[in-house]
């Protein structure tokens, strides 16, 4: 996990705080730019918020998150995946889940 990282800038802990009381995520990975280093001064964070299995619809839990998100003054793109669509894409080199299992940065780990 990247705990240094998580002291390091103070805005991703708080977005990851906020989004652990949100979402009770079993993980949560920092990917894009930020996460291979090569953000600019205008990049965003790019994060993906792995739930356990939920009835709830896609665009509900990322409601959840951009809510928990309000008032935090960066930039944040946020994704909300069960572990079940998560894992079931892993496999695909190009997709999402290959991608930051690659690069991406795990934050945090229920």
């Amino acid at each position: 996990m990247e705990a240094e990282l998580l002291q390091r800038e103070p805005r991703l802990a708080e977005i990851v705080r906020r989004l652990i009381e949100a979402c009770r995520p079993e993980r949560i990975y920092l990917f894009g730019s930020k996460a291979r280093g090569e953000a600019g001064p205008d990049s965003d964070y790019d994060i993906m918020v792995i739930v356990s299995d939920s009835s709830e619809p896609s665009y509900r839990r990322a409601q959840h998150a951009y809510l928990a998100l309000r008032g935090i003054n960066t930039a944040v793109d946020v994704l909300v995946w069960t572990r079940e669509a998560f894992d079931r894409r892993l496999h695909l080199r190009a997709s999402f889940p290959s991608t930051i299992m690659r690069e991406g940065k795990l934050l945090y780990a229920a």
